[in-house]
């Protein structure tokens, strides 16, 4: 479900979307993710923004699994924050985001648990920042092995 292939450092995107419609092509070259991915994402987001308030900002953009053909999360460390809309907050509550980490889980209870596991990590002391401070894939692989 972490793979080194969809690990990114130091990723420059000019804004979510555009963000979110590169990540879903790549997914797609694998057979990872169907046609229509990348805009099931940006509608879930408008309706339940994903990011969360935390150190260097992060956001955990997700849909549900009909689309998806096997199990992959993403991550990612901008070069340059995007803005995200914050988790429950109001239109007007944004989050300038360094950290992504995209999920493309299949079965809607495992996407679940998936996710409650990756925002204890989140939460924990540590992990955003070794995030952030990645040189390259294999920093933030070491990263994501020592916090999940």
């Amino acid at each position: 479900m972490i793979t080194k292939d969809f690990l990114y450092c130091h990723y420059t995107a000019k804004d979510k979307e555009d963000l979110f419609d590169r990540l879903t092509a790549d997914l797609m070259t694998k057979d990872i993710v169907n046609e229509g991915f990348a805009q099931a994402l940006k509608d879930r987001e408008a309706e339940f923004p994903t990011g969360l308030p935390v150190p260097h900002g992060v956001a955990i953009p997700h849909t549900d699994g009909s689309l998806v053909n096997s199990d992959q999360l993403v991550f990612v460390t901008l070069t340059d924050p995007i803005t995200f809309n914050e988790m429950g907050g109001d239109d007007e509550d944004t989050i300038s985001v360094k950290v992504v980490v995209m999920l493309a889980v299949k079965d809607g209870k495992k996407h679940l648990t998936v996710l409650q596991n990756l925002i204890e990590s989140i939460q924990k002391e540590g992990f955003v920042d070794q995030l952030v401070a990645a040189n390259n894939e294999e920093e933030i692989m070491t990263t994501v092995q020592a916090f999940l």
